[in-house]
């Protein structure tokens, strides 16, 4: 072929707009909500959590209530610092780490929090039939001791620095063991009063939490609102105080509004996951022609209303200790590139389908560019959207051939990416089928190495091994909001990949 190709039109954003106005005129807003009693902070969800299973991964809204009512050992502060939680002081020698836990804590059951405790949370995380979100990434663990009953000695098969901010997340709680699994007890800030199915939450401060003073407000409420237009018309109407999850096409509005407060920061990324179990995405030139099909830019404009940028490497961090020109530059906008990989791979006209959602206009709109570029280059793309909850068992059961997907690193560490690109059992969150032994090697040597110099250096291969087998495409950085009326003080957004975990600073919140 000797055409030369021309960018594809791009849906323009007054098309989106007009589309997402049209539908929210047609919404009503729930009624009732409008107290303004300063005893309640009213948090607006962006989903009514599918479970609160204290260790498995169910989604943003359920960390958000899940880090009110259960707390670890350790925690994150609002820099995405761990930090002592129930352990008042922790430290870690090589592949030992000691933690001293609070003399003060205790369950909301009112027993206390002891060594046993932990050790007996942590041995279900990584028990033989456990179902934990981080049950490969602690398997490290060789052994556990409590010396008394607030000490807690936890050894490692080897010195890992990711260790910590895996314990320091919402889904490694410290459960009262007596309580056991069935019906979980925790101690976080907050217990359950009471709980609408599908509607709404409701929590009352605990009066033996262990940090003085807090929680700083007596009632949260969490109220579910899926319809994003709604959520951001509830807080300004003053129905709820805050709202996660803003809609990119409202941070505008919101940030003209003297009456509410935008949080942005640089958060998640959106990448493409294949099947590599099926042609023609079994062959990794084609999966290349897709990393150099596609700009960028025209996504973070059409889906992110330009709040957002091209990520063209690894998905970790942009303040992460291995990011770096070597890691962060893999690909590049090149259709002649494209173009010449899918000729030589012979699948030019090739229809293939893509898995997105209709559920997050985030997902669809970001198909809908991905579609435009591969047809151009010669891929004809053809769009799957189902509701969310389809989406993931399809991704979760390996039914697709390529897949839209939001994904970040779970902690701030670039051992995050064995769980996007290493081996690993069936994830909507991960390519169906992928497993390259040389990758797995490069990442369990970059979980154990304590020496930057060298940890960059692994880190610089698995870019290398990243660019040539396209384990994932990379495709941008998104910016993530919250936003709350302007009497909301002490809220303070965790920033990059953490930004999910940030249900941990509502204790500090108080309204003015």
């Amino acid at each position: 072929m000797t055409d030369k190709l021309r960018s594809p039109t791009i849906l323009s954003r007054r098309t989106f707009l007009a589309a997402t106005g049209a539908a929210s005129a047609a919404l009503m807003l729930p009624r009732g909500l409008r107290a303004q009693d300063t005893s309640v902070l009213r948090y607006a969800l962006s989903a009514y959590p599918p479970g609160l299973d204290p260790f498995r991964h169910q989604g943003a809204a359920a960390n958000v209530v899940n880090a009110q009512i259960y707390r670890g050992l350790l925690s994150l502060n609002g820099e995405g610092e761990v930090v002592p939680e129930l352990a008042e002081s922790w430290s870690m020698d090589g592949a030992v780490l000691t933690f001293k836990l609070r003399p003060n804590a205790t369950f909301h059951d009112g027993s206390p929090v002891t060594a046993a405790d932990a050790k007996w949370s942590l041995e279900q995380v990584i028990a033989e039939d456990s179902t934990a979100y981080f049950v490969e990434d602690l398997r490290v663990i060789t052994g556990m001791e409590t010396p008394d009953d607030h000490t807690l000695v936890v050894t490692l098969e080897a010195p890992s620095l990711a260790f910590p901010k895996f314990i320091a997340t919402p889904y490694v709680p410290v459960l009262s063991q007596a309580a056991g699994l069935e019906s979980p007890v925790g101690a976080g800030p907050y217990k359950i009063a009471r709980m609408e199915e599908g509607v709404s939450i409701d929590l009352e401060a605990f009066e033996g939490f262990y940090k003085e003073g807090l929680p700083r407000t007596p009632r949260l409420k969490m109220i579910a609102y899926r319809d994003e237009s709604l959520r951001v018309a509830a807080l300004e109407s003053g129905d709820v105080d805050i709202i996660e999850y803003v809609p990119w096409q409202s941070m505008g509005k919101i940030e003209e509004n003297d009456s509410m407060v935008l949080m942005e920061d640089t958060g998640p990324n959106m990448i493409l996951n294949f099947n590599v179990t099926q042609a023609p995405f079994d062959d990794p030139r084609v999966r290349q022609a897709v990393a150099y099909a596609i700009n960028r830019e025209d996504i973070v404009a059409a889906a992110f209303y330009g709040r957002g940028e091209p990520l063209l490497g690894l998905p970790i961090d942009k303040d992460s200790e291995i990011a770096s020109d070597a890691t962060q530059n893999l690909f590049s906008y090149d259709p002649e590139k494209a173009k010449t990989l899918l000729e030589e791979a012979g699948v030019v006209g090739q229809a293939v389908r893509l898995l997105s959602s209709s559920t997050y206009a985030m997902h669809e709109y970001t198909a809908i560019v991905i579609q435009q570029y591969l047809d151009a280059v010669g891929l004809k793309v053809e769009l799957d959207l189902p509701e969310w909850g389809a989406r993931v068992t399809q991704g979760n059961e390996g039914r697709y051939q390529f897949a839209v997907n939001g994904s970040s690193t779970t902690v701030n560490d670039p051992d995050g990416l064995t769980a996007m690109i290493g081996t690993g059992g069936p994830s909507y969150k991960r390519s169906e089928g992928y497993s390259n032994a040389d990758l797995d090697a490069l990442l369990a040597e970059g979980r154990h190495e304590t020496d930057l110099a060298r940890r960059q250096a692994i880190y610089n291969k698995v870019a290398t091994i990243v660019k040539e087998d396209v384990p994932l495409c990379p495709l941008t950085r998104r910016t993530q909001g919250y936003a709350l009326r302007k009497n909301v003080e002490g809220f303070a957004p965790l920033a990059g990949s953490y930004s999910s975990y940030s249900g941990y600073c509502i204790e500090n919140v108080v309204l003015g």
